[in-house]
């Protein structure tokens, strides 16, 4: 049968504290007499659901349809006040507990054998025990509260399972109280919520250490107290989007066995005066009758965003200041707030200090083994054909990437497979599918600042070999190989500015790095990130920085870095916006906060305007110059080009490359399009190009370096 869950009035009585008040009506509707042992579930709930056990007894005072239980009763089953309780008879006799472990609150060594004796006196009112089942007993003038850990029967001494109950004797069966961490480890193996943390990768110590300081302050106040501290009241996690704040939390909420209320955001907010700290009130106000109980409020900076935005805002905020000043300050609550938020900054700085939300989490963004764990979970749950190798390649390949980015490529990988297969059953994701993915699923700590990378390769440029093997060195090096740097005792390079004249490959060549290493991209041109409004530039600085540190290992782009950082007082006033942004641009590169696993690669033409301060060591260690090609670099950009053309069999790359000396690699390029147009002048239809139109084109091409450029850059590289 169903009935409503209500709360038993006034103070139970010890010998009244095994019985559950049933509606007479369905109770002789059902067959139930008073004394029979029976179990309560949700009615939601299935099977292997949370359950209590008690005695039923005729209710005489209460609405129809109701079951009144005690507190702990409802937290036995996970039920709160108004929710459907599917009731139902124990069948056949109770088997005899043989041995009972107990673990206590907050138990002492001291007092052990006298809350045995205790336990075993209320475990023998209530009539039946089953494993993981809570019991408030009174010890010391105090309410405890003990968790059954085990029950073993005679006469083999099998150990019960959750759901099975038992019958306490008086005479026959042996309570022991265990140590507390004997009993977490027991709890462990029984919780309701172990498929849950089972199924969160990468974050285990954050999962370990907000369980830690949920279970002291709902199962171990009495520690606290001893000290005359108060327990710990709320825990806050904060973190980038998709990293698995409300997954942590909802985990180790479920993981409790406390009494938990949800609050998503903004979502008790009212349109009346005063609706909206009615409704806090009322959640807290059930926590508290219902404690050992967890309030869990996600987008928390969305219901308490800092004071001055409005009198309403400011009325939530106080109420729920006052809140927390009031949970756990009256005997026997046990109340733990959990929020989770993304901006925590937004959240107002009185919520935020000791003795409301003590302890602050950061969720942080997966390494390269939290992705791994990560990916292998989910993968678990996927039909695939990736071996553990390729899932570390997987891993290693998603910087960036977090927890929700990770589920949404297997998702696109699961959706080409159908699309490859065809169809649902029989298939299986492949290294091809999870490749396919990638093109498509970009780290959304990079969706605001991420562009559209053309894929340049090292062969993609002519020349420049020791240019490239220098960026190798500098980028890709410490990425592949970094237990060479630590046993060398060595830090890989910071920054790396490319310099030289215009048209060179500067920025092919960074994109090109980007690719070839796998690295995240972020492109930055300089005059973008200048503004009108104070402070803004220095922010936009800040902003570039965070994402990448956020999105590390990844390269930070400055094209043009000479109009974003030229030497300081070049303005003429000292008050310049350039001076600002360089002052912030230093302590990015070389402040307090490090940088780690973040490469900043900068390319000018002018680099005697930028500021020395920003080329010392440990900023920007390398300088690299970029020439223009020689001719065997010239050939090779020549066949490069050429190959993407239709061109006669007369052209000869060899010797447009000799024709060509002093021209740089953009103006090579230049002359190849000039030709076709020629050829396209000559006849609309025309087929290819021929070299008579590369003659035209040549006759009046003239390079744009200057022999007083090349000897400008060779003056700064001796100096440099």
């Amino acid at each position: 049968m169903e009935l409503i869950a209500a709360r038993q009035p006034g103070p139970v009585r010890p010998q009244r504290a095994r019985r559950v008040l049933l509606d007479m009506g369905a109770m002789a509707e059902n067959g139930l007499t008073a004394g029979d042992i029976v179990r309560l579930r949700a009615a939601e709930g299935g099977p292997d659901s949370a359950a209590a056990f008690g005695t039923a007894w005729p209710l005489v005072l209460g609405a129809a349809g109701e079951a009144q239980l005690t507190d702990v009763a409802l937290v036995n089953c996970q039920a709160k006040l108004g929710d459907t309780l599917r009731v139902e008879r124990v069948a056949g006799p109770l088997a005899e507990a043989q041995r009972v472990s107990v673990c206590l609150a907050a138990p002492q060594a001291d007092a052990r054998q006298l809350a045995a004796a205790y336990a075993k006196e209320t475990l023998v009112d209530l009539g039946c025990v089953c494993a993981g089942q809570l019991v408030d007993i009174a010890l010391g003038g105090a309410r405890q509260r003990l968790r059954v850990l085990r029950v073993q029967t005679a006469p083999a001494g099998a150990e019960l399972a959750c759901g099975e109950c038992a019958e306490v004797s008086a005479v026959r069966t042996q309570v022991t109280v265990v140590a507390g961490d004997d009993g977490d480890d027991a709890e462990s193996g029984r919780d309701a919520a172990a498929a849950l943390m089972a199924s969160i990768g990468g974050l285990e110590s954050e999962v370990a250490e907000v369980r830690r300081l949920v279970d002291a302050a709902l199962w171990r106040p009495e520690v606290f107290a001893e000290f005359g501290l108060p327990a710990p009241r709320g825990v806050l996690l904060f973190g980038p989007p998709g990293t698995g704040k409300t997954l942590v939390a909802r985990a180790v909420a479920a993981g409790s066995r406390a009494t938990v209320r949800v609050i998503n955001g903004a979502e008790v907010v009212g349109k009346y005066y005063g609706e909206s700290e009615a409704r806090l009130r009322a959640i807290f106000d059930e926590a508290r009758q219902q404690s050992p109980s967890i309030v869990f409020i996600d987008e928390l900076d969305a219901l308490c965003p800092r004071r001055g935005d409005g009198e309403a805002g400011a009325r939530v905020v106080a109420t729920l200041l006052t809140l927390l000043d009031g949970a756990g300050q009256r005997a026997g609550d046990r109340v733990v707030v959990l929020g989770a938020t993304n901006r925590p900054d937004a959240i107002d700085p009185a919520l935020r200090r000791p003795g409301r939300l003590d302890r602050e989490i950061e969720i942080p963004i997966p390494t390269r083994a939290g992705r791994h764990s990560i990916l292998a979970k989910k993968l678990a749950a996927t039909p695939h054909t990736l071996t553990d190798d390729q899932i570390d390649a997987l891993a290693a390949a998603t910087h960036g990437f977090v927890g929700a980015d990770l589920a949404a490529l297997l998702r696109e990988a699961a959706v080409a497979a159908i699309r490859r297969h065809g169809r649902a059953d029989g298939l299986a994701v492949t290294p091809a599918d999870t490749a396919a993915a990638l093109k498509t699923v970009r780290p959304s700590t990079m969706r605001e600042v991420a562009l559209e990378i053309p894929t340049v390769r090292w062969s993609d440029i002519g020349g420049q070999h020791a240019t490239k093997l220098l960026l190798r060195e500098s980028v890709e090096w410490p990425l592949r190989h970094p237990e060479a740097f630590e046993r060398m005792g060595i830090r890989p390079p910071k920054g790396v500015l490319l310099y030289g004249p215009p048209g060179c490959s500067k920025t092919l060549t960074a994109k090109a790095l980007a690719t070839e290493a796998g690295l995240n991209f972020i492109a930055v041109r300089g005059p973008e990130l200048l503004s009108k409004w104070v402070g803004e530039s220095e922010k936009a600085v800040r902003e570039v920085f965070r994402k990448a540190r956020a999105a590390a290992p990844a390269i930070v782009f400055f094209d043009e870095i000479d109009s974003l950082a030229p030497a300081r007082g070049s303005s003429g006033d000292g008050t310049s916006v350039a001076d600002r942004v360089l002052s912030q641009l230093l302590t990015e590169l070389d402040g307090i906060e490090p940088l780690v696993s973040v490469t900043v690669v900068a390319a000018t033409n002018r680099p005697d305007v930028i500021d020395p301060a920003l080329l010392r060591p440990d900023r920007i260690d390398r300088l690299i110059y970029v020439g223009p090609p020689d001719e065997p670099a010239r050939a090779e950009i020549l066949r490069l080009q050429l190959a993407r053309m239709a061109v006669a069999a007369d052209v000869d790359a060899a010797a447009l490359a000799r024709r060509t000396d002093g021209h740089s690699g953009a103006e090579v390029v230049a002359l190849c399009q000039e030709a076709a147009m020629e050829a396209l002048a000559d006849h609309p239809d025309a087929q290819h190009v021929e070299m008579r139109h590369f003659d035209r084109c040549l006759a009046r091409f003239r390079p744009r370096i200057t022999a007083e450029m090349l000897q400008f850059y060779a003056a700064f590289q001796s100096r440099s």
